[in-house]
């Protein structure tokens, strides 16, 4: 016989048996957690269609980043879109013309006011580009991008050898 064994489960045992059930339910999802005040919900999503009058890839004005300037039938729109490599890596390209569809929220920002885009659409094709939160997001690094490091040589590719 294994008492130390059977101690120390017998002892699990009765932890686990202490703890309250409500303590062990898994946490909500998101959308059922409250948000800080003033946070981004994606409930109050708005959706704008228009066309691209100017495309800045790296703007100098906050928040930096991507920015585009979309004419829509309410007059012209300034939408932040983020980090422009979520653009590269999709391989979506914006160019005066275009005709977009991009889904966020306006927020004042100083005296501007910005459109902040999670997703935008051109097209049938769908980039996301903030979480659920309202984060923008970032390009996955080498690792999580194999499929787009397939046709570069292994020297450019970065990481160990």
């Amino acid at each position: 016989m294994n008492i130390p064994g059977r101690l120390g489960r017998s002892l699990a045992g009765l932890l686990l048996a202490a703890i309250p059930p409500a303590a062990l339910a898994q946490r909500p999802h998101a959308t059922a957690a409250r948000s800080a005040p003033g946070g981004y919900e994606v409930s109050q999503d708005v959706a704008l269609t228009g066309t691209v009058a100017s495309y800045t890839e790296n703007s100098k004005s906050p928040p930096l980043g991507a920015h585009l300037v979309l004419q829509t039938a309410n007059g012209s729109v300034e939408v932040h879109l983020g980090n422009a490599r979520m653009l590269h890596q999709a391989k979506m390209t914006l160019k005066p013309g275009q005709s977009v569809r991009v889904v966020g929220q306006s927020r004042t920002l100083g005296a501007a006011s910005v459109f902040l885009a999670r997703l935008v659409q051109s097209g049938t094709q769908v980039v996301a580009l903030r979480s659920d939160h309202g984060l923008p997001l970032t390009p996955a690094g080498p690792r999580g991008n194999k499929a787009l490091l397939a046709g570069v040589p292994a020297e450019q590719r970065g990481g160990a050898r």
